[in-house]
């Protein structure tokens, strides 16, 4: 009750002073009044600063080896017995940071072909570093009694868009299934995003083929949340979802387990954990551009890979000019002339020597070994050591050419740039052909 007494006394007193001093008559009132609370009056609830969370674009490598350490150690947490492989058609691993929060999470998709879609787990390192959280999954909008999850399996390259509001990423992923008997094949397009923990995954568009008709022609529907509408007018739907939205694609360093079935393909079992280290880092560097999920490709699931890279060395042997180098999905066009044009010559002892020209006066030329790295790959390198007749001194950083496709006509590299301290900062693609 006194608290009550308090506030009404002070109430009288201010709307006093409100009316007095309209009238230029009230002076300003400066004694200090307290009132003793009572011991069991609760405080008022103090209010809640909300804070904006971090965006991590990239996971430096100091912080991203002890989380990659932190899978290893839980490997037996994720990882899927040889035995369970063999009930599926695939399964496959690969690391990412959907929410951009600076944790990784390493993803395990189940794929069947018996009904066309995969089984998703999920684990995110958590919050102190010591363990993993196994991620949860909501399902919303349309159809979400069909509590399937998104097809992570094969929709390994989405589109992503950044919502500003819920400061959170999204994905658009597109499911593919059907029914018990094959007589209704649905396509199902979920709008995905991993927030504080969960898997929020929205369906905002449905299409159905229902083939349960004695002509044998199906028929098609078309759905939005709130209308059946027609072909045309859904795929315009689809193809600009969100509206107003900049649109980005990520790539997923997907490693594909098919032991159970392929003699040839190896079981995540057989990984040291070494081996299975440096394979779950170059998973997360395809997410973040680093890598090139062909790259990624090529150096986990091919079968054969020894003989791949002798026969890509010796179709490499010849000379080359640049034709278009690819950074960020920005491509440049090259012709002779250009302020910067590049002649790659590769000689059956292994020598690439590329000449680097400014406009049609040579500048400098690179001369490297071409060597096999740890993996197995086709690699030759820039730096201080490389180049003659450069200007340019950057210390000890050494930058690294990649030979990941060849054949009679083209070449393709993909070029790793790194700092003074060793941190990589960005990569590229150059395609060149071949001349006489």
């Amino acid at each position: 009750m006194k608290r009550k007494f308090y506030l009404l006394f002070m109430s009288v007193i201010l709307c006093s002073s409100a009316v007095f001093s309209a009238c230029g008559k009230q002076e300003e009132v400066t004694e200090e009044v307290t009132v003793e609370e009572d011991d069991e009056e609760e405080e008022y609830d103090k209010p809640v600063e909300t804070k904006i969370p971090e965006i991590v674009e990239e996971i430096r490598d100091k912080d991203l080896n002890p989380q990659i350490d932190l899978l290893i150690e839980n490997r037996d947490t994720w990882q899927i017995p040889r035995e369970e492989v063999a009930v599926y058609d695939s399964v496959g691993y690969y690391v990412t940071d959907l929410d951009h929060n600076g944790r990784v999470e390493l993803v395990t998709v189940r794929w069947s072909s018996e009904f066309e879609f995969s089984e998703d787990t999920i684990y995110e390192v958590n919050e102190d570093g010591d363990g993993l959280d196994l991620i949860t999954m909501e399902v919303s909008g349309m159809d979400s009694d069909e509590d399937i999850s998104p097809d992570m399996a094969t929709n390994i390259s989405p589109y992503s868009y950044f919502d500003k509001g819920r400061q959170a990423f999204h994905y658009l992923i597109e499911d593919y299934y059907h029914n018990y008997d094959e007589t209704v094949w649905t396509t199902r397009y979920t709008d995905v995003t991993l927030l504080e923990g969960k898997l929020y995954v929205d369906v905002y568009a449905v299409s159905e083929m229902n083939y349960a008709w004695d002509d044998g022609e199906p028929v098609c529907t078309y759905r939005l949340p709130r209308e059946e509408i027609e072909e045309h007018d859904f795929y315009d739907y689809v193809q600009n979802y969100p509206s107003g939205k900049v649109r980005k694609q990520y790539f997923y360093g997907a490693y594909r387990d098919r032991s159970g079935y392929d003699e040839e393909s190896r079981s995540l079992e057989q990984f040291s954990d070494e081996a299975l280290k440096d394979m779950l880092k170059d998973s997360y560097y395809v997410f973040t551009g680093r890598l090139g999920d062909t790259v990624f490709y090529d150096r986990y699931n091919s079968s054969g890979k020894a003989e791949i890279y002798k026969n890509m060395f010796d179709a490499s042997v010849g000379n080359w000019e640049i034709v278009s180098t690819e950074i960020e999905g920005c491509v440049t066009d090259y012709y002779w002339g250009f302020p910067q044009y590049y002649k790659l010559t590769v000689t059956s002892n292994a020598q690439a020597i590329m000449e680097v020209y400014d406009t049609t006066t040579l500048d400098y030329t690179i001369t490297s070994p071409v060597v096999e790295n740890e993996y197995g790959h086709l690699v030759f390198t820039d730096d201080i050591v490389a180049r003659t007749g450069s200007t340019l001194d950057w210390g000890a950083a050494k930058d690294v050419f990649e030979i990941v496709y060849v054949d009679d006509e083209n070449l393709e590299l993909f070029y790793d740039v790194y700092d003074l301290s060793g941190e990589w900062l960005t990569g590229s693609y150059w395609i060149f052909s071949r001349v006489e």
